[in-house]
């Protein structure tokens, strides 16, 4: 009786709830995101796929950019702000500004990468680009202030509005592409800019506040916007490899494959985000930091044995249960998502720690070397062995990256 008496508290704990909120968002968006590569995957031929896959390349440089100099400055510096709301609106008006920066720069982008394209596939490219960045940024912020509640409508909305789109696009075969990108940007769009409506209010900042502000900003996230292009080079450009070596149906498949790992990458987005203000209010008290850091790095390991059986024992079974027959009898090659993630998620707790120590450097500059490993190795195992080439690379440079970490953090905290 005692027991459950305990395990209700538990529950009713405000810190519990919190968690439960944001892991039950990120149950939805690894749903969302898992069903947009299903239903892209089995509605439109590979070459169709493969360009889908390289446009969420660069969706995912862009959302990183946007991350590095916006919202992962915010969480961090957020505390020393708390009774100050010009630095909340500060970083609304920096996000618009980005927005504008790509919509500047992304046209010249797009004729140097897409040279088959039309101009017409270019600004529908553009304007999903714009909503799911906007999007995102407004779940980043929600959750660097905690407000987890609040995240969980906006995500429950988002995931509704998506997949009531992929039930129409499968169901009715559309398999004219224009039509995902113009009604998922609706979704992202109309969510983001409610959010952007409600919340931000017109004020006048003195320059020496804005100058403040950005200089908070820049100083943690100079380190994060270098390790962006450089995480972008070693964890993202293997696409753009297939493409160059001549491997462009191979790209489906890349695609294909890291969508089922990759399922949980939401749910590892929502925990550094969650537990990125738990680890800051330690980062003053190492011993206690290292207790904190040992605990959940248990939870972590247990996440990747998971993967590992999950992806050893049913990878193949899953490609073909999710994807359709076209992508059936890939052998190896289905396992080897399942280590790439596992190699990671261990990690997690470790790069946690490094950020809320504000120690950004520290990644930014064991990325330099990754990312010289990723594009020299990259390039001459995918020559030789094309899609298997890709695999044997991300094994190798991810374990060089993780051991480099490890390193760095045992002599900063001096375990």
């Amino acid at each position: 009786m005692s027991n459950l008496k305990t395990f209700s508290k538990k529950l009713k704990n405000p810190e519990a709830l919190k968690l439960f909120s944001v892991l039950l968002d990120q149950f939805f968006m690894s749903l969302t995101t898992l069903m947009v590569s299903i239903v892209l995957a089995r509605t439109y031929d590979k070459a169709i796929y493969a360009d889908i896959v390289l446009l969420f390349s660069i969706n995912i440089f862009v959302l990183g950019f946007q991350s590095s100099i916006i919202s992962r400055p915010y969480a961090i510096n957020l505390n020393d702000f708390k009774e100050d709301k010009g630095y909340f609106h500060f970083n609304l008006l920096l996000k618009v500004l980005f927005t504008f920066i790509v919509v500047i720069v992304f046209p010249a982008l797009y004729l140097f990468l897409f040279r088959n394209g039309g101009m017409g596939k270019m600004w529908l490219y553009l304007l999903y680009i714009v909503s799911y960045g906007s999007y995102f940024f407004v779940r980043e912020i929600l959750l660097s202030q905690r407000a987890t509640k609040q995240n969980l409508v906006y995500g429950l909305l988002c995931s509704t509005g998506m997949i009531a789109l992929l039930i129409v696009i499968y169901l009715n075969k559309l398999v004219v592409i224009d039509i995902f990108l113009i009604f998922a940007s609706a979704v992202y769009l109309t969510l983001a800019l409610f959010y952007f409506f409600t919340s931000l209010e017109i004020r006048k900042l003195p320059f020496s506040k804005f100058r403040t502000f950005f200089s908070k900003n820049w100083k943690v996230g100079k380190w994060m916007l270098g390790s962006n292009v450089f995480f972008f080079l070693s964890a993202s450009i293997y696409p753009w490899i297939l493409l160059l070596c001549g491997f462009k149906l191979e790209i489906a498949i890349l695609g294909v494959l890291m969508s089922v790992a990759n399922v949980i990458n939401p749910i590892l987005t929502a925990l550094s985000s969650y537990l990125l203000p738990v680890f800051v209010k330690y980062s003053e008290n190492f011993t206690s930091l290292k207790k904190l850091v040992n605990n959940w790095t248990k939870l972590f390991i247990a996440f990747s044995l998971l993967l590992l059986f999950i992806g050893g024992v049913f990878g193949q079974e899953i490609v073909v249960l999710l994807f359709g027959g076209k992508y059936a009898n890939l052998g190896l090659l289905a396992f080897f998502p399942f280590l790439v993630q596992a190699i990671n998620v261990i990690f997690q707790p470790i790069k946690i720690t490094l950020n809320a120590i504000k120690r950004t450097d520290v990644n930014f500059w064991i990325l330099i070397p990754r990312s010289a490993v990723s594009l020299l190795l990259g390039y001459f195992l995918v020559t030789n062995f094309g899609l298997e080439g890709v695999f044997y690379t991300m094994i190798i440079e991810n374990i060089f990256y993780q051991i480099l970490n490890l390193i760095m953090y045992r002599r900063i905290v001096k375990v």
